[in-house]
């Protein structure tokens, strides 16, 4: 059987490769020195300074001006349009705190039990036993769906607060998820008396429209201290056997607030507003300069991360792939919106580079902002004539995706993927900003017949319930549900129920089967 891949973050956690929220935070908790050096050393020793790139498209004395990078004003917009956009799933999450306290306590390696103990020994209280839902309650102006103080752990926190010892910290914690749930109910409120401070208007009379959008919220008030705790916790979670429970619960709740914020945080707004600068440093030189760092910071931090994290020893997706082959089938083509060239690393000859395409850019590719082009360096040393930025992060960087050599790696994954017999993705999740991504597998399902299988990791839904998820997400008509399969498997094994694996599961259903004529 001839197979076509697509693989998203998701494919590479069994790697240890951080998913996108992780990827965006330690992004500002990276060191950029290097990044800024290696800029200055371009700016000051490669560009002709008689050339017409320098003299009409960069500034003037651009060899002596200085070098700027993202901080905290940059990481604090990325909270508010966190809480802007992704507000349902705060309020989601935090009104289900203890499953985050339960992975939060699996991630330092501790159990529910030892935090427990700690916690009863301290206050001669049970954990769990006593919560504050009676005893606090919300304007329900705001909402009438608060569940934060029915939480067995943030109540017992409370608790720690009210009682002795030195608990500054925890505050600033059980502060920082207070002012998160309220500012994402405050955010719903505010945008929705701003949509509707007259109900009825007639549509002639424009000085309405003047006056909506009057009201916001003070984000600073909200992220300030979310901001100060995430951007100072890096280590990973680590307990003594001799842990006060103040260590214990402070350890928890950085874990809580981190895995919050891995889901959430999104650096796409962020982009949106910095990348358009790449093409006019006369314009802002210190926007361009941020952008510039920012990428090359990127690239920094996905290479020492996949030096750090990959052994030879690992198993994954990837592995599979080598098993896929051994058992006699075929490969026609592999997409990925990931980064990093871990699919060569691992297949080595056996997977051919010209079989791999970077939907998003990689670590090997380069973008010329003054000529829109895109080349790919195999050394992973670009230019330095003219200023290249690494390019990745494309979602926000549509401009680039015009140049000659992005628009054939679609085209021609496109006519790889269309000689497969069946299309699997792994590790994607179709959001709203991969749409570009997301057009070329409903055109092979819907024009060009395709079976197409989704391989994900188990949850509660039911396979039709993640068939209707993934035709809304892709547009796609319910005719076209017989071509499409969801398969899921278990996180750890990638086994299939009853230890199949999941490449012998998509063999049973669609062996044999023909693709649907074009």
């Amino acid at each position: 059987m001839k197979f076509g891949f697509f693989f998203g973050a998701g494919a590479e956690v069994s790697y240890g490769l951080p998913l996108g929220g992780k990827f965006a935070i330690d992004l500002f908790r990276q060191d950029n020195s290097a990044e800024k050096e290696a800029l200055r050393s371009i700016l000051e020793d490669d560009i002709d300074r008689t050339s017409p790139y320098a003299t009409n498209w960069l500034p003037e004395g651009f060899f002596r001006k200085r070098i700027h990078a993202f901080g905290k004003t940059e990481f604090r917009a990325l909270i508010e349009s966190s809480i802007e956009y992704r507000r349902h799933i705060i309020s989601e999450r935090l009104n289900a705190l203890d499953d985050l306290f339960e992975r939060a306590v699996e991630k330092c390696g501790i159990t529910v039990e030892r935090v427990s103990e700690a916690f009863a020994e301290h206050t001669n209280r049970t954990f769990g036993e006593h919560t504050y839902s009676q005893t606090i309650k919300i304007n329900p102006t705001l909402t009438n769906n608060l569940k934060l103080f029915e939480s067995e752990f943030y109540s017992a926190v409370l608790d720690l607060v009210r009682g002795e010892g030195d608990t500054a910290q925890i505050e600033k914690y059980a502060t920082s998820i207070l002012q998160l749930l309220i500012g994402a109910y405050g955010q719903e409120l505010v945008q929705k008396v701003n949509q509707e401070i007259f109900t009825e208007a007639p549509d002639d009379l424009t000085i309405f429209d003047d006056i909506s959008g009057m009201f916001r919220l003070e984000f600073d008030k909200i992220g300030n201290t979310a901001l100060e705790l995430l951007l100072k916790s890096g280590a990973a979670c680590e307990l003594e056997d001799d842990a006060t429970v103040h260590d214990i619960f402070l350890a928890v709740l950085r874990e809580i607030l981190e895995l919050l914020f891995t889901e959430i945080l999104d650096y796409q707004a962020l982009i949106d507003n910095y990348w358009r600068y790449l093409y006019s440093p006369k314009e802002d030189w210190a926007k361009f300069t941020k952008m510039v760092i920012f990428l090359n910071t990127t690239r920094s931090y996905i290479q020492s991360q996949l030096d750090a994290n990959f052994a030879p020893e690992a198993d994954g997706y990837y592995h599979d792939l080598l098993a896929l082959l051994d058992a006699g089938h075929e490969i026609s083509g592999i997409g990925t919106a990931n980064y990093n060239n871990l699919i060569q690393r691992i297949a080595g000859d056996r997977i051919p580079d010209e079989l791999v395409y970077h939907l998003n850019g990689g670590v090997r590719d380069f973008y010329n902002p003054y000529k829109n082009t895109v080349i790919t360096c195999a050394d992973g040393v670009p230019p330095t004539d003219q200023i290249h930025v690494p390019f990745m992060l494309t979602q926000s960087g549509v401009k680039p995706l015009t140049s000659i050599s992005m628009s054939r790696r679609y085209v021609e994954l496109f006519d790889k993927l269309k000689q497969a017999d069946v299309v699997v993705a792994i590790g994607y999740n179709f959001n709203v900003d991969d749409n570009h991504i997301n057009g070329l597998f409903r055109q092979l399902i819907e024009d060009e017949g395709r079976t197409f299988v989704w391989i994900k990791p188990k949850s509660r839904q039911t396979e039709n319930q993640l068939k209707k998820e993934l035709e809304e997400k892709m547009r796609l008509p319910t005719s076209a549900r017989d071509r499409v399969h969801i398969i899921q498997v278990h996180r750890d094994t990638r086994q299939f129920e009853q230890q199949t694996s999941w490449i012998d599961e998509i063999v049973q259903r669609v062996d044999g089967a023909e693709p649907d004529p074009a």
